[in-house]
């Protein structure tokens, strides 16, 4: 049969990383690796941003926690907790404002009346005003793991009756006892089968209880014996897999759960909330981390500048892109939680630092690599073999960078038929040189015209993958569309 001459172009790479398809019979959109990269909002591969460190100096503790304490007057306080100590950021430095607390508990913070609420599920409860950290009044649960505000109101989670929730008076989050106003919820005479509670989240008009299996959505403003309060829903079968592993994102709520990332809607016609799944394409991979991390740590938060869910899962964090709905992760960072900022500033926390996320191109200074795996793209569709001749990429203008480029062919996943290196299209210059008439120079304001790289391929299959690294401190760096030049023909 005659040879003939084709092309194949690859433009859409918004399905993110993917791990439900067998490696045939996956579409070119969606990719068998996005490591240390993320898909942006034009569907192209993007690296990913890094972080830096806050504080200059490292303290001793693992810190796995984090909070912004915002007061009425706007003072802006952000707090880090972990191995038994809470700091504060002065500037460049962490102060410790709580020392002697469990080392290996968990702090939890909520805010209300001016106060930071803080709870480790071991040590008593406690409050901030910004200057002094004292033992909260009004007899919480001595054992408090999680806090929560809902409608005025103070919730707590705790270690010593793992079925009850404890709510404060109205108003008042130093008043656990007054009858009629403060209380508990005891879900061991709700529920139909034993549960452990492992969070609260205000969704809607709703107050949900998680439990590790089950979900119970409360409606309603009074949770007295004479209020409204009233439940609307339970749903079974799914529940959150660590202690506050759940996070609203404008109208949808995502629980990480032991089953991968589920979503909540409200039915504005039912007052129902459905459930859905968010991480059906790398489902297997996200379950099988879960199941590898039963020691955790789990964080979410919610990073709107980049339309993006952060979730760390163990040792990788996994990366949602909610406007392509696509997946990938990073690798190799020290991040083990994170909390966010009224402002939408998204910090990290590690071994011994805060971290500013989306700040420069490394790790607080480490490089990191940045892979990309495509899918395996039939040459042909026929199925016969296919010689790439060129490949022509074209990236956003960002960084003047190297890129590796592999290629591999017919599933060999141990060895490259082509290993090359480029370097990435810069930021266009809109003056050459100093001029004293800008108008004489104006068309060089317009020189902006995007060149494609192109890259001579040797060998042939019937599929072809191909990988792209990068490893460097700078960025960014985005691919936006492939092109292969290809001779098609032979058996």
């Amino acid at each position: 049969m005659a040879r003939r001459a084709g092309i194949i172009r690859i433009s859409d790479f918004s399905g993110g990383e993917a791990a439900t398809a067998s490696l045939g019979s996956m579409n070119p959109k969606f990719s068998s690796l996005l490591q240390n990269c993320y898909v942006s909002d034009r569907g192209g591969v993007a690296k990913i941003p890094g972080y830096a460190s806050v504080n200059t100096t490292a303290v001793a503790e693992t810190l796995t926690s984090g909070f912004e304490f915002r007061k009425s007057d706007g003072i802006s306080i952000l707090l880090a907790a972990g191995g038994g100590k809470i700091y504060k950021v002065d500037g460049t430095s962490l102060t410790a404002i709580k020392t002697g607390l469990s080392a290996s508990a968990t702090v939890a913070f909520a805010s209300m009346n001016n106060l930071c609420l803080m709870v480790n599920g071991t040590d008593p409860p406690m409050k901030y005003d910004g200057t002094t950290v004292s033992a909260l009044g009004g007899s919480p649960p001595a054992t408090a793991s999680l806090v929560h505000v809902h409608k005025s109101r103070v919730w707590m989670i705790e270690n010593g009756n793992q079925m009850l929730a404890t709510h404060s008076a109205l108003a008042n989050p130093e008043d656990y006892t007054t009858a009629g106003n403060a209380g508990y919820f005891d879900f061991k005479t709700i529920l139909r089968r034993g549960d452990r509670l492992m969070g609260m989240a205000s969704f809607a008009e709703f107050l949900i209880f998680f439990f590790q299996d089950t979900i119970v959505a409360y409606s309603g403003s009074n949770p007295t014996a004479s209020g409204d309060f009233r439940i609307d829903q339970i749903i079974e079968g799914v529940g959150f897999v660590w202690p506050g592993s759940g996070l609203t994102v404008g109208t949808d709520m995502l629980v990480l759960s032991k089953s991968g990332m589920k979503s909540f809607k409200q039915i504005i016609a039912t007052g129902n909330m459905q459930v859905g799944s968010v991480s059906d394409p790398i489902a297997p991979t996200l379950r099988d981390k879960i199941a590898a991390s039963p020691a955790g740590p789990f964080s979410l938060v919610h990073y709107a500048k980049l339309g993006m869910v952060l979730a760390v899962v163990g040792a990788d964090v996994f990366v949602y892109s909610y406007t392509p709905k696509a997946w990938s992760r990073i690798t190799g960072s020290d991040l083990k939680g994170f909390f966010a900022t009224a402002g939408g500033a998204v910090y990290g926390v590690g071994t011994g630092r805060v971290f500013a996320f989306d700040s420069g191109w490394t790790f607080a200074g480490a490089e990191f690599t940045s892979r990309w795996e495509t899918a395996w793209i039939p040459l042909s569709r026929d199925g016969r073999k296919g010689y790439p001749k060129r490949m022509e990429i074209l990236n956003q203008p960002g960084a003047v960078t190297t890129v590796t480029m592999s290629a591999r062919y017919d599933m060999n996943m141990t060895a490259s038929e082509n290993t090359q290196s480029f370097m990435m299209e810069p930021m266009p210059s809109l003056m050459d040189e100093p001029v004293t008439d800008i108008w004489e120079n104006v068309f060089l304001m317009d020189h902006g015209v995007l060149e494609p790289v192109r890259l001579p391929l040797f060998a042939g299959g019937r599929v072809m993958q191909m990988a792209f690294s990068e490893q460097s401190s700078k960025g960014p760096v985005e691919f936006n569309d492939i092109t292969l030049h290809v001779v098609v023909g032979g058996a």
